[in-house]
């Protein structure tokens, strides 16, 4: 037999008994990440009426009331059941800049009804704020501000839409499959500019100079109905600040996000789009604070056919592209194709509340007596916000903050309860490069702000002074994580 001959031979799958074939394959395979389970997605309105406070920035010039709506803005609710799970896990995507304040504690009063509801522990339930600065600030504290007599019935609106749309995923949910894969979009870019006028500090805008600090990545995750193959829904876990529309805008807007609903659900014959937010505290478009809804329309465009993308190169749900046998023709040619395969069936959810470190904040009482004497509009909103955060913070020698790991399938979900740079998730994601990690920030968020790498505690950039964590905060709360992260995996 020449050399050939036995080349030939050896690479024949007739040659393969099944145990050789099957190694083979293992250690040639890109595995998939999926799970599957009893999945449903359904979709409430959460469109204010018109003249409720906000969207409003610390530069807007008018009385801070909406005057009308750019896109609707939703609370979408995926819930997975998985195998042997005895109850649903529920992941809320809430088109708002977050789902309470600090004073008012909106999101809890929100969360204990849901899941009181819903018979679930307050394990199973993440609101996920999109962060769009172009919704309303439904906080009780915003009452006497112009349009605030519309917040409280607004608040019951949106409890009873957020409980609707997870009791409806729950129980239209079917034996599905659900299916990430990471897919590049270039939109979000660092953030952190030095002031060419000061030296001496940042300004939150697009910096040209360092945007290897930045993030591309788009996990897009797929539902498809095991019984015919149907997409049922859709998901875009994505890093970037849905700060397009700014001081001068008074529309109701869910910002990129809504374009990018337009082109995923235009697609999949309207399947529903969730969108997740991602650590986006050092990332925005470059191109934002504009008045004008045609650019935020684009850059949803541009993020939504980069979700389309990742999904049109997906293979059959259950399916991984396996090795069959040599094809010999002008060449000799290896022939793989999609065969169906055990999806994993790992199941465990994990929540907790750490302390991270806290640092030196003023109290309510000195606050106020700024207040008092304070006239520009603009410093008295900061005030404001430090107010709120003195008021959830003081006497606390940590800032408690909670945190989320739900493992399916080889896929994991991980959340946190307030915003954080973006190395955040490229770290989780390291630490676990076989699963499909899906990163969540702005989690049952109550704005208490950002968690920035320790190398920038120092600096006089907002994300830095603005939040009352300390130094080392960012390397805790990584740390837990991945802990968090450990024991679900190996639950």
């Amino acid at each position: 037999m020449t050399n050939s001959q036995s080349r030939h031979q050896s690479l024949s799958s007739d040659s393969l008994d099944e145990t050789v074939f099957t190694r083979l394959n293992a250690n040639l395979i890109d595995q998939p990440h999926e799970a599957s389970g009893l999945i449903g997605i359904a979709r409430r309105d959460i469109t204010p009426p018109f003249g409720i406070y906000g969207p409003v920035w610390g530069f807007s010039t008018h009385d801070g009331s909406s005057q009308g709506t750019h896109k609707s803005i939703y609370a979408t609710a995926l819930a997975i059941t998985a195998k042997g799970a005895s109850k649903p896990s529920v992941i809320v995507g809430v088109d708002l800049g977050t789902t309470g304040d600090l004073t008012g504690l909106e999101d809890q009063w929100i969360r204990e009804d849901v899941i009181a509801q819903l018979d679930i522990p307050l394990s199973h339930l993440m609101l996920a704020s999109s962060h769009t600065h172009g919704a309303p600030w439904p906080y009780r504290s915003r009452v006497d501000f112009p349009g605030g007599h519309l917040i409280e019935d607004y608040l019951n609106l949106l409890k009873s839409a957020i409980l609707e749309a997870s009791r409806e995923a729950i129980e239209t949910a079917e034996e599905c499959i659900l299916t990430f894969k990471p897919g590049r979009c270039d939109l979000a870019k660092n953030r952190n500019f030095a002031d060419p006028a000061d030296s001496t500090r940042y300004l939150t805008g697009y910096n040209p100079a360092n945007q290897s600090i930045t993030d591309d990545t788009v996990m897009v995750g797929r539902i498809t109905r095991v019984s015919d193959n149907l997409i049922k829904g859709t998901v875009i876990n994505y890093a970037c600040h849905p700060t397009t529309l700014g001081g001068d805008n008074r529309l109701i807007s869910p910002d990129f996000i809504g374009g990018m609903r337009d082109v995923m659900e235009a697609n999949t014959d309207g399947a529903i789009c969730l969108f997740l937010q991602g650590g986006s505290g050092d990332l925005a478009p470059a191109y934002q604070y504009v008045k004008d809804t045609s650019v935020a329309d684009r850059y949803g465009h541009q993020l939504g056919y980069a979700g389309l993308s990742t999904l049109c190169g997906m293979y059959p749900a259950g399916h991984r592209l396996e090795y069959i046998k040599p094809i010999e023709s002008g060449a000799p040619l290896g022939y793989w194709e999609p065969r169906s395969y055990e999806i994993p069936s790992k199941n465990s959810i994990n929540y907790e509340i750490v302390g991270l470190p806290s640092k030196d904040w003023p109290n309510v009482d000195e606050l106020d007596r700024q207040l008092e004497v304070e006239s520009d509009f603009r410093i008295r909103e900061r005030l404001l916000r430090k107010k709120t955060i003195a008021n959830f913070t003081q006497g606390k020698s940590e800032i408690p903050t909670q945190i989320f790991a739900w493992a399916f399938g080889n896929l994991i979900f991980v959340g946190i309860s307030c915003e954080i740079d973006v190395a955040w998730q490229q770290k989780l994601r390291a630490a676990y490069p076989e699963y499909a990690v899906i990163a969540v920030a702005d989690v049952n968020y109550s704005a208490i702000g950002y968690i920035v790498r320790e190398e920038l505690c120092d600096l006089n950039l907002y994300q830095a002074w603005q939040p009352p964590y300390g130094k080392g905060s960012f390397t805790s709360i990584v740390n837990h994580c991945t802990r968090l992260m450990t024991k679900s995996l190996k639950s």
